[in-house]
């Protein structure tokens, strides 16, 4: 039974010496995420865009995106070169302690693409989204829970009219 016990004790002397560094192992900076959105699919689509504003405490990179509600979601990147419009994966989105970084159509401006997406990504539900941020210094990854609430197309109808 002693020798038991000292096992014991021995272990949680261990988990109290290693709990400290797992701390620290932790980012520094915060990442808030507001305004997230995504666009009501067209009718029988499975891939719709999102958006939404991040906002770093300190220098960090969203590296990526997740959700139980989409097979996949790639950040994009839309440019323009003359007349032509090109929406790009990109691997990452560098962001700027302090300054907001908002997610919206346009060029040079970041979306995200979500494909295979199930039938809970309609107008007025709310997706629950998982951003995978990175500090760029120390190249530890954390996880930012956040909801995003999914629009009716423009114009104010649940389905649009008609197929793409």
């Amino acid at each position: 039974m002693a020798c038991h016990s000292r096992r014991i004790v021995a272990s949680m002397a261990a988990a109290l010496l290693v709990a400290p560094l797992l701390c620290r192992a932790g980012p520094t900076g915060k990442v808030v995420i507001t305004d997230a959105w995504l666009r009501s699919p067209p009718h029988g689509h499975r891939t719709t865009l999102g958006f939404m504003t991040l906002r770093a405490t300190e220098d960090m990179t969203l590296v990526g995106i997740k959700t139980a509600s989409a097979k996949s979601v790639s950040l994009q990147l839309m440019t323009r070169e003359g007349s032509v419009v090109r929406m790009d994966p990109v691997d990452s989105v560098p962001l700027a302690a302090g300054a907001p970084v908002t997610f919206k159509m346009g060029p040079g401006q970041h979306f995200m693409q979500l494909t295979g997406i199930g039938a809970g990504v309609r107008a007025g539900q709310v997706v629950t989204m998982i951003a995978i941020v990175q500090d760029p210094k120390s190249g530890i990854k954390q996880a930012v829970r956040f909801e995003a609430r999914v629009r009716p197309p423009e114009g104010g109808h649940a389905e649009p009219h008609g197929e793409h």
